[in-house]
């Protein structure tokens, strides 16, 4: 069975957050047979070399997918299907690329190498578990390659896992988050929100491992037999722009867990949660009201939810324009009071993206119904899961 762990990423200056993965598998006894980054930017030669030394290291430049193209070529995959899978987009020799577009190359390169299983990582996620201990919470080393192959091994298809550490969602307590909330249609974490006085959104691995059915998917934390995608649609997620700044959305894995529940396809939540710094500065706490990096990070948030959720409610089968009309004023609510009470009236322009996610629909629903058409070419030619 060959294994690969997979990253994507904007630029490869570093080799820490491998390298700690490939430490973590050799400690526990995984062989790792090679590691795929796709990269939009640039590639560290150095930081290549060093991973090389370690496993197989394929770096995918999406400028230029060069092995992907050649092999989809010799497989018999169409031209124009090729070009769905392999064409950026944006133009990404600077700004950010979809994360549906980077995972999905990804996953296409690793599926024409052989490789079996496909572990992917953030750069963002480390190799180890927050506990609760009596002195507070402790980082503490963990097996996450066997965490995952446990439940691989013994008939899950899929494996995912949600994170230890401080959740997206920053503490904070106002009035108005019901309305932020809804609006951005997350109001399924809002008791979760407004008790975060007491919980501080920082998430803990539990001292028992509790493992159950689902189809939710953190693209940070998951593991896949890529048997599976001959039944699976790939990740997909799109872009819009707002005057001059290109926003992406978020919910790559959504669509990809949509398909899970319809196919019947195997995933599990293992219970295992690996660390993850979603504001990049574990162990200080988020603060909403007063940091201004913690409320960029944030914002940023609120622009991939509102950008996601129109192709979101188009694939659930929604009442389209009531999931925009009845979001929209109770949007407009929470951003007047998130703004407020951050003293950050930038929140209040989250409004025009709502309203140009919600316009651009329709080139979502296109572009998903080719790049859907377009990986279903490629799995026949693969051959895969056959």
């Amino acid at each position: 069975m060959k294994i690969a762990l997979g990253m994507i990423i904007r630029s490869m200056k570093s080799d820490d957050v491998i390298l700690a993965f490939l430490d973590n598998a050799e400690k526990y006894g995984h062989k790792i047979d090679c590691v795929i980054v796709a990269y939009s930017l640039e590639l560290d030669s150095a930081v290549a070399d060093r991973i090389n030394r370690r496993a197989p290291f394929y770096a995918i430049d999406i400028k230029d997918p060069r092995y992907c193209a050649e092999r989809l070529r010799e497989i018999g995959v169409p031209d124009d299907s090729a070009k769905e899978l392999l064409v950026c987009p944006v133009d990404p020799r600077g700004g950010p690329v979809p994360y549906g577009y980077k995972r999905t190359l990804l996953t296409t390169e690793a599926i024409l190498r052989g490789v079996d299983t496909l572990f992917f990582v953030d750069s963002d996620v480390y190799p180890s578990v927050l506990k609760m201990t009596q002195d507070g919470p402790k980082i503490e080393d963990a097996d996450f390659f066997g965490a995952h192959l446990e439940f691989l091994n013994s008939g899950s298809q899929v494996t995912t896992g949600e994170y230890s550490g401080y959740n997206i969602l920053p503490p904070a307590s106002f009035e108005g988050m019901d309305d932020l909330l809804f609006g951005l249609q997350k109001d399924d974490v809002l008791e979760y929100w407004k008790s975060s006085g007491e919980h501080r959104c920082l998430a803990v691995q539990p001292e028992e491992r509790v493992q159950k059915p689902c189809m939710k998917i953190l693209g940070g934390n998951c593991a896949f037999r890529l048997s599976a995608f001959s039944q699976l649609p790939p990740f997909f997620s799109s872009f819009y722009t707002v005057g001059d700044e290109l926003f992406l959305n978020r919910g790559e894995d959504t669509v990809l867990g949509l398909g899970i529940a319809k196919s019947g396809t195997v995933c599990t939540d293992i219970g295992f949660n690996p660390l993850h710094d979603a504001y990049k500065h574990y162990p200080k706490e988020p603060d909403l009201r007063a940091n201004e990096e913690d409320q960029e990070r944030f914002y940023y948030a609120c622009t991939g939810w509102v950008g996601r959720n129109p192709l979101l409610n188009y694939v659930r089968g929604a009442d389209m324009q009531a999931a925009r009309e009845g979001r929209r004023d109770r949007l407009e609510r929470g951003l007047r009071a998130v703004a407020e009470f951050t003293n950050n009236p930038r929140y209040l322009g989250v409004l025009e993206n709502f309203d140009t996610s919600w316009n651009n629909l329709g080139r979502y629903i296109s572009e998903y119904e080719r790049v859907m058409d377009a990986w279903s070419q490629f799995i026949k030619c693969s051959g895969i899961g056959a």
